[in-house]
């Protein structure tokens, strides 16, 4: 009995032997996680390798563009560019940007200032993306290129023209011509180049005295519309006469149907009906279906807009009684779509929010007259307008006719002809469906078309 029991014994104790599962278990998963740290190191260590080397491939791209900068004989023709630039299996993307210094220690664009013309900086940034990380890597150098002689001497003088486009970039290729007019002025012996890729364009060791500075560039105009802009310039011994223009490429603006009316509806407009295209403080009224304008973002308003003219312009009208100008007033009936809204890069359709309704003549008549009715302002209303008249011809007593007007208060009379006695007939003035950003008020033969409405709750 007792050898049986030890026997049952050994045997247990040997079945206990070696390793159980959840011993391998724990040992292999702290050995993934040792084999996973020293992966992750590897790794690490191998995208830290790549880009220190693509650092220095792009340190030495910067390197060499600085030194290719200051081999260059005459830098004047040192001006901004981009390029790329491979080396082994990546791209790096090689941007020069210049600009004068003046003797004066200024840094302004094309090197305009008091002082003379001195160095050139240069300015070299090597970018790349690398798969290490998405995020762009930059490398910047610096430095000051000296002419090989001096720009200008303490009795010569020195002009600078800058020319810029509407965003305010560099407008390159423009043709500078420089003319003396008076004060000692004389002709140039080396006429200035066009603008360089900074839009700048230089003329060394003048005379002194006053020039007239002119910029032609075929289809460019400034922001008056001129087509050759100029301006006089007045140097004097050892300094520097500067002019930036802003001058761009032309848009073809053609005014279309009212903006605040549904597509598709058709409407009739005055004979002789002025467009008024404004930016910031620059306005220009047009009595033309087509005219020529800078490249402005401008905001198109219907008729004459002044001073003296404010209704027409929807902002103009106060906020009061709980009525407001919509703040897409400028916009199609989308939401979205400008008024002032470029088809291709020189042309562009030109749609003003407008008073829209509907009128029925009465009697015979078949012109109707629209005459300003509020000279001055009112009291949280119509801002109003200087005299104005439109003439609608073609109306009818038989149906009514969608017409539009600037924003207003308008006075309605028919006539049988242009420029004929007004009738007695006083016409039928209905709102029309089809039309927004507008509340339609009429009483009699006079109507106000108010571009503000009570706001959506």
């Amino acid at each position: 009995m007792l050898l049986r029991i030890v026997d049952r014994l050994r045997a247990v104790r040997e079945s206990d032997e070696g390793f159980s599962i959840i011993e391998v278990m724990v040992a292999m998963t702290i050995f993934a996680m040792i084999a996973a740290g020293v992966a992750a190191g590897i790794v690490a260590t191998l995208y830290l390798t790549q880009d220190n080397r693509s650092r220095e491939a792009a340190l030495n791209l910067a390197n060499q563009a600085l030194d290719s900068a200051r081999s260059t004989k005459d830098v004047f023709t040192l001006d901004n560019d981009v390029s790329t630039q491979p080396v082994g299996n990546q791209n790096y993307t090689v941007t020069r940007t210049t600009n004068w210094i003046n003797s004066d220690g200024s840094d302004n664009p094309c090197g305009a200032g008091t002082g003379v013309l001195a160095y050139k900086r240069v300015s070299i940034t090597v970018s790349w993306t690398s798969g290490t990380s998405p995020r762009q890597k930059n490398v910047v150098l610096d430095s000051l290129i000296s002419p090989s002689s001096a720009v200008s001497s303490a009795s010569a003088s020195t002009i600078v023209v800058g020319v810029q486009t509407a965003s305010g970039g560099p407008n390159t290729g423009v043709a500078v011509t420089i003319a003396p007019l008076s004060g000692g002025a004389t002709g140039l012996s080396n006429p200035p180049a066009a603008t360089d890729a900074n839009g700048c364009s230089y003329a060394v060791g003048i005379t002194p005295g006053t020039y007239r500075v002119t910029i032609t560039k075929a289809g460019d105009v400034d922001p008056s519309g001129a087509t050759a802009p100029y301006y006089d310039v007045t140097t004097s011994p050892g300094g520097v006469g500067n002019k930036s223009f802003q001058y761009d490429q032309a848009v073809t603006a053609t005014t279309g149907s009212p903006l605040n009316l549904k597509d598709g509806v058709s409407v009739k407009l005055p004979t002789s009906l002025p467009t008024t295209y404004r930016y910031n403080d620059t306005v220009k009224t047009v009595s033309t279906m087509s005219t020529t304008l800078f490249p402005y973002a401008w905001t198109t308003i219907a008729g004459a807009y002044s001073s003296t003219c404010k209704n027409v312009d929807p902002t103009a009208w106060p906020t009061a009684n709980n009525l407001g100008v919509s703040p897409n007033i400028f916009n199609a009936t989308d939401g979205s779509t400008p008024g002032f809204n470029p088809t291709t890069p020189t042309t562009a359709t030109a749609r003003a929010p407008m008073g829209v309704f509907n009128v029925k003549m009465g009697g015979s008549d078949s012109v109707l007259v629209a005459t300003v009715k509020n000279t001055t302002a009112v009291p949280n209303g119509d801002p109003g307008c200087a005299m104005t008249t439109y003439t609608f011809t073609g109306m009818t007593a038989a149906t009514a006719t969608t017409i539009a007007l600037p924003f207003g208060t308008w006075t309605l009379t028919g006539t049988s002809a242009v420029g004929g006695q007004p009738s007695a007939a006083v016409p039928t003035i209905g709102s029309n469906p089809n039309v927004t950003n507008l509340k339609v008020t009429s009483a009699s033969n006079v109507v106000t078309l108010d571009p503000r409405t009570v706001p959506a709750s």
